[in-house]
């Protein structure tokens, strides 16, 4: 079959020329900036505009397939910069996502490309008109309006990354990179817990800990170390993650990106250099099976029950997938895993046997600690008082009364959450926005059955948002930092997926 590059821009001067402006533009605006700051004499100001001048230029000049991989690279690392004199903080990640959907945008614009537009942009502008409606009668409209934002940031990066996925080759080194940054985290997690809680703490109270970690929930939970990746008085994995339980949702997602590649590296067809084409696959299946390893054992030790339901899930349609396909010798590579993940778990038994213990009597309300299904109890109610359009986004946190948890085995008051992805959309955004938010996801997931039938790539994006999906059940984190960025590159790889077939 024969595969042709798809260019990333007609090759007319009107693009060009429009490229040229939009620079111009940005170093006419850039300097001006630069002058007004040097006017007022912050330094804070200074380094702010020179960084946001920097993340302009990147976006506007670096070619598409390269920006999406620089996404992906700085996925896992967000990067957090508070704006000097406020408490709002900045992600570079999020800058660079918002300006290169911008030269996306224009460049269609200037190419008069507009109608080329995937099944997933319709159910997400419903959604966002609803959420916007929603916020007129939110009880904290600035809540509401956030909200907004972090769903926005979320279509960005589909959009970009739909964009940016041309060929083949970009598709596999985009998710190459999301595995390779998952392993990273693993491997972050691992070492926090092997160092000890009061180690970590150490570092968290250093300055430059506000640049990879979000500043506002660290000053807030340093305090009380009211962190939930502090278990039985240790601390659990948790990489650049202030809550572990995102930290879970990210690393069963990414394991189920890895399982599919590494399943896939069983159907390298040789060429005619045959001994070293099979050198390769042997290096680059040792390389993911010691990254699946090293992302099990981070995610076993979260302790977390929504991580594992997550990668259950993803584990699940992969082997729903490959089952027919797979040789024998990848049989028993599954096999061998499978034991490595039971004796990775043996030591650990008596703690996960106490951790499922806790998170039963919690449900019943034995400990005196309000457990899920209480708190849903308690959403739906104020739903039906508000069924259509809901009480705006972000609401479902203030309407959920702190409950209570165990820190250093004595009792204290969590943040509010609705514990649940689904129940807060439901809540927030009423049956309208509800039936969009799912009409997008049943539209995405179509999609990515679709491609999981096609190649491996499509399979590990299946099963990356099955990971996700399932994970969000029991946790209200869909545009949480690192988690909502993966679902939009996700959405952006698996739309993009049939265009790169057909090319």
């Amino acid at each position: 079959m024969t595969v042709t590059r798809i260019a990333l821009a007609p090759t007319g001067e009107s693009t060009a020329a429009a490229r040229e402006r939009a620079v111009l533009i940005a170093f006419a605006v850039a300097a001006l900036a630069l002058g007004a700051f040097a006017v007022v004499g912050s330094a804070q100001w200074l380094a702010l505009a020179m960084l946001a001048l920097t993340i302009l230029i990147v976006a506007l000049l670096l070619p598409l397939p390269w920006l999406g991989l620089l996404l992906a690279g700085l996925l896992p690392f967000q990067f957090y910069f508070e704006i000097p004199g406020t408490a709002i903080t900045l992600r570079v990640a999020v800058l660079l996502v918002f300006a290169a959907a911008l030269r996306v945008l224009i460049e269609r614009v200037v190419r008069k490309d507009l109608t080329r537009w995937h099944a997933w942009m319709a159910p997400a502008a419903l959604f966002l008109i609803v959420a916007l409606v929603a916020a007129f009668g939110a009880a904290s409209r600035y809540l509401a309006l956030k909200g907004i934002y972090d769903w926005l940031i979320i279509f960005a990066a589909a959009f970009v990354v739909g964009a940016a996925v041309r060929a083949p080759q970009t598709s596999d080194r985009l998710v190459r990179v999301l595995i390779a940054g998952g392993v990273v985290q693993a491997a972050l997690g691992l070492f926090e817990s092997a160092v000890g809680l009061d180690a970590i703490l150490a570092i968290l109270r250093l300055p430059v800990s506000t640049l990879f970690f979000q500043p506002n929930l660290l000053q807030e939970r340093l305090a009380d170390t009211s962190f939930n990746w502090v278990v039985f008085d240790r601390a659990a994995p948790f990489g650049t993650f202030i809550n572990g339980i995102d930290y879970a949702i990210y690393l069963a997602a990414i394991l189920g990106l890895a399982l599919a590649l590494l399943l896939a590296e069983r159907g390298a067809t040789p060429r005619a250099d045959a001994a070293k084409q099979t050198w390769r696959r042997v290096n680059r299946t040792t390389v993911l099976f010691g990254g699946v390893l090293l992302m099990s054992a981070a995610l076993l030790l979260t302790f977390k029950g929504s991580g594992l339901i997550a990668i259950a899930g993803a584990a699940v349609i992969v082997g729903l997938f490959s089952l027919r396909r797979l040789s024998p010798r990848m049989l028993a590579l599954g096999l061998i895993a499978l034991l490595c993940a039971i004796l990775l778990a043996l030591p650990f038994t008596d703690l996960i046997a106490q951790r499922a213990a806790f998170l039963v009597q919690r449900e019943q309300g034995a400990t005196g600690t309000a457990g899920r299904l209480e708190i849903w109890a308690s959403l739906l109610q104020d739903f039906a008082q508000r069924p259509l359009f809901g009480y705006g986004l972000n609401a479902a946190a203030v309407l959920t009364e702190p409950t209570r948890t165990l820190n250093r085995g004595a009792f204290a008051f969590n943040f509010p959450s609705a514990e649940s992805g689904y129940v807060a959309a439901l809540v927030e955004t009423g049956i309208a926005g509800f039936a969009a938010l799912m009409a997008l996801f049943a539209a995405t997931l179509a999609r990515a059955v679709r491609a999981a039938r096609a190649n491996a790539l499509g399979l590990g994006a299946l099963a990356a948002l099955v990971a996700l999906g399932l994970g969000n059940l029991t946790v209200a984190g869909f545009t949480t930092d690192q988690n909502g960025m993966l679902l939009g590159m996700l959405i952006g790889i698996v739309f993009a997926a049939p265009r790169v077939a057909r090319a």
